[in-house]
């Protein structure tokens, strides 16, 4: 596979038509299953820990201290680094997926690099509060307020930034001339520099520098940090006193020889152990860096600070209690007339204030319905029978079709039964299973127009490969991820739902059940469904549409390069559909998330109307658009009619 390749990249100067071959662990060929089976599970340790970690800090007010903030800081910052890492090295060892375009290469090269540097001023600002709360404990909580850890997070962030953007002006200005393979299983710097045929002694000083002045300046300032710290612990005269002192600052250390150690390692083997240290113990070793220090970090803050420790077994055992209480509700049940645990039904309401016209509004709400059904069926079909749309922009629509049918038949027979049958009641079941299936099919959408924008990137950046890379088997993965992804988010919020004691009001505000409708009735402590809920928000669809916008970014970054307004004009043409969707997905969305802010101020007739614009308007207007606007849809449509016109 690799010579041709060659080939076929031989002579190529244009680094947007650049392929490189990530070819893993050389030399380690017969163990990679045993080595991939190894970083899967420390990733999954990884995030899973640092999740758990953050989440901790953000629910316990006791941990609302500089410490632990500085420390979820870390936490995210190793999730994100393992997360840019461990999937492609993964890819590799599963399933050969070797080869990366020049674009992703430097994207996960400035991530790598950008991370690194932010974990690195991150730990430098934790041995500032471990200095300030030991040698200035009176003024700890003065200096270090909630303010001031903004600004030091936002300065690490802007400073990795700012030494971080030149890697990709240096790599871009490059000549590239027929060599493609990357002896490693991650793109970084000075391993895509090497594949250059020019000169390359800017990026390996620009490199140099950066590590002195920021890794190497950091790692001065920790050790003259602790320095001042010993100090101050040396001129305590009681021994208890000095070990409780620097107790405090035992995971804070153990961190930094995780982190940094392995760093050095890879450093100075690399200029001064080239020869003796085989290539594979380089490779072997970056590869455990990634995913080693993520895994450790919040199982040595969990078992060294009491604090934490406290906190996660008090967790664990309400966790526990709750548990046990719901196996004694299995035998014993304990309603008392005022509280029923699960309610036999929820009653739904139509449009408050309009319920005498109800059916009235039922025509409208009945002639939408036949609108989104027949316009996404017809849209299935001509992609179904068109061989000519069978291509990856079609299959992406296909999905999208598919997906907002889902979202309008888990609401249609509540909205309908109460517009024109005045059937307002639901079961509990019924209530969970419409609330889980609607929320999924909606995450699945905002993840199906993230794809649709991928695909759109990579028609404009790179059409010589368009379908070299997103191949049937690829869009059938991203399919499958993004169906995975909504049920794995989707039923933690079903199982913490099902188990809430629910009081005497079961009346919800609109005609189908919403989760935030739900979780406004039991009569306990709904913070954890608040918070998952929360998560779930951020994690789809916040996460989804700043990922949109960077699609989008490089698009128009892409298409400016272009030398003929023309070519402009087309290439921005291929996108104007999406564009559309995008905007009638998130702009009710956004507008929906804005009243329910403003709740108090906005009366619940416009609450109800918004909301049923953010479900209803999308799945009506996008067949519309895609078949006036695609002219390849437009044309099998009017091929589709006339042949059945012939026939008639």
């Amino acid at each position: 596979m690799w010579p041709q390749m060659a080939a076929s990249f031989h002579n190529h100067t244009n680094p947007q038509d650049m392929w490189y071959v990530l070819i893993g662990i050389p030399g380690l060929e017969a163990s990679r299953i045993w080595i991939s089976i190894s970083i899967c599970c420390m990733y999954t340790v990884a995030v899973m820990g640092n999740i758990f970690l953050i989440f901790l800090i953000m629910t316990e007010s006791s941990l609302h201290e500089s410490m632990y903030l500085f420390l979820s800081m870390l936490a995210l910052a190793d999730v994100l680094l393992s997360t840019a890492t461990a999937p492609k090295m993964l890819a590799i060892f599963w399933f050969h997926s070797m080869d990366i375009s020049f674009g992703s290469c430097v994207t996960q090269m400035f991530f790598i690099h950008f991370i690194f540097v932010a974990e690195s001023a991150i730990l430098l600002a934790m041995a500032f509060d471990r200095y300030v709360a030991i040698c200035y404990p009176l003024r700890y909580t003065t200096i270090l307020t909630s303010s001031f850890i903004g600004k030091i997070g936002i300065a690490a962030v802007v400073r990795s930034f700012i030494i971080c953007i030149p890697f990709i002006f240096l790599v871009y200005r490059l000549t590239y001339c027929g060599r493609y393979i990357i002896p490693h299983s991650y793109c970084e710097h000075m391993g895509i520099a090497r594949l250059a045929c020019d000169n390359i002694n800017v990026n390996i000083i620009y490199g140099l520098t950066v590590a002195l002045l920021s890794t190497g300046l950091d790692v001065v300032f920790i050790i003259v940090s602790y320095a001042m710290i010993l100090l101050t612990v040396f001129q305590i005269p009681s021994w208890p006193a000095r070990y409780k002192a620097l107790n405090t600052c035992g995971s804070h250390i153990c961190v930094i020889f995780m982190f940094y150690g392995p760093a050095f390692f890879s450093f100075f083997a690399h200029r001064f152990g080239g020869k003796t240290i085989p290539h594979h113990i380089h490779i072997l070793v970056a590869n455990f860096y990634v995913v080693v220090p993520p895994m450790l970090n919040p199982i040595i803050y969990g078992v060294k600070t009491k604090q934490i420790q406290d906190r996660i077994i008090l967790r664990f055992s309400a966790i526990s209690t709750y548990i046990l209480y719901l196996r004694m509700k299995s035998h014993h049940d304990i309603s008392n007339g005022s509280i029923e645990f699960t309610p036999a039904t929820f009653t739904l309401v139509g449009i408050p204030g309009l319920e005498a016209e109800h059916i009235w509004i039922s025509i409208p709400f009945f002639l939408i319905y036949i609108i989104i059904f027949l316009g996404n069926c017809i849209i299935l079909h001509i992609i179904r029978i068109d061989p000519a749309l069978h291509q990856p922009m079609y299959f992406f629509l296909a999905m999208l079709a598919f997906v907002e049918l889902g979202v309008s038949a888990s609401t249609m027979p509540t909205v309908l039964g109460i517009f024109l049958f005045c059937i307002h009641s639901i079961s509990f079941r019924g209530c969970l299973l419409q609330m889980f299936s609607m929320h999924f099919f909606t995450l699945m959408e905002s993840g199906v127009l993230l794809a649709m924008s991928v695909d759109c990137f990579v028609a404009i950046y790179s059409p010589l490969h368009y379908t070299t890379m997103l191949t049937i088997r690829c869009i059938t993965g991203m399919s499958t991820t993004i169906a995975l992804r909504s049920v794995i988010l989707m039923c933690p919020l079903l199982f913490l739902l099902k188990g809430l004691p629910f009081c005497g009001n079961n009346t919800l505000t609109h005609s189908y059940c919403l989760h935030s409708d739900l979780i406004k009735l039991p009569c306990a402590d709904t913070h954890p469904n608040s918070i998952l809920g929360l998560f779930v928000i951020t994690s789809t669809f916040g996460l989804d549409s700043l990922l949109i916008m960077v699609s989008y970014l490089l698009i128009l970054h892409t298409v400016l390069g272009i030398a003929s307004g023309a070519g402009h004009w087309r290439a921005l043409n291929t996108c104007v559909s999406h564009i559309c969707a995008v905007l009638l997905y998130y702009v009710p969305m956004i507008s929906l998330s804005l009243l329910h802010h403003f709740r108090q101020h906005v009366s619940p007739l416009l609450q109800t109307v918004m909301a049923n614009i953010y479900l209803f308007f999308p799945p009506v207007v996008n067949p519309i658009v895609y078949s006036i606007k695609p002219k390849e849809i437009r044309n099998s449509i009017v091929r589709m009619l006339s042949r059945k016109s012939g026939e008639v």
